[in-house]
């Protein structure tokens, strides 16, 4: 069984790529999986992933929302795994997630990340697309050994923590101490879609009259600003002069 969080797509491709690949379940992180509470039932011999982006050197607020009241059912020591995603490095994001796992008596055992492309046009451009290319196509090459592995079930380490780890615990208190939504707002370029809205894995995206408000708890992944095909939602003074992204399969 494969737990996933993705705002552009990266993450959702490591999850779909690894499923079909093993034949596992997989299960979207949203803010309507965290309000069913369902009890998710663990085969005898099925592994348990764990697939999210990294923000600020932090698992999103929503993904650690998820796993804190994670019920599983039939969990004997199986496999179980993670995968991240980052722009630059994962610093120490599996540190926390080791330790909600081992309060929950489950033992990571796999640790594994992957450069992608990088979308957080709240701080930066993102990269042209012959970039974009080079980094996809590496992607790829570094699922497939994380793919192999994880069919071995391996006890391993496989991931670019960067050298200024350390500070993840500074980043982390930062990061959940924002006020995400603050700076949100919608151009004249809206149209009114409801597609924000409807695509917001927080449900923190309200139309009144015929725009988008945010309110409640963000998790910061920007999805509402890469799917808008008006470019109408921005975040701040500096969005509007920047690209947006979500994944695709990279050409060679």
């Amino acid at each position: 069984m494969i737990f996933y969080f993705s705002g552009t797509g990266n993450s959702k491709h490591i999850a779909d790529k690894i499923a079909n690949s093993t034949g596992e379940r997989i299960v979207s992180i949203c803010e309507r999986a965290i309000e069913k509470n369902e009890t998710y039932e663990v085969g005898e011999d099925e592994r348990i992933g764990f697939i999210f982006p990294v923000y600020w050197y932090s698992m999103p607020t929503i993904v650690e929302k998820f796993i804190n009241q994670l019920n599983l059912w039939g969990y004997e020591k199986q496999y179980v795994y993670a995968v991240t995603t980052y722009g630059i490095a994962a610093g120490n994001v599996m540190d926390r997630l080791t330790q909600i796992l081992k309060q929950k008596q489950v033992k990571l055992s796999g640790v594994f990340g992957v450069k992608m492309v990088d979308n957080y046009v709240v701080g930066y451009d993102i990269v042209d697309i012959n970039k974009q290319r080079i980094i996809l196509n590496n992607a790829e090459l570094e699922i497939d050994k994380i793919i192999s592995m994880i069919k071995r079930r391996a006890n391993a380490q496989y991931i670019k923590k960067g050298v200024i780890a350390f500070v993840t615990p500074v980043t982390r208190y930062a990061y959940r101490k924002t006020d995400h939504t603050k700076k949100f707002f919608a151009t004249q370029q809206c149209n009114g879609c409801k597609e924000c809205e409807r695509g917001c894995p927080c449900n923190a995206i309200h139309m009144r009259n015929g725009k988008p408000v945010w309110e409640g708890e963000c998790t910061f992944c920007l999805k509402c600003i890469h799917n808008c095909r008006q470019s109408a939602v921005q975040y701040g003074k500096f969005t509007a002069k920047r690209s947006r992204y979500q994944y695709k399969e990279p050409s060679q």
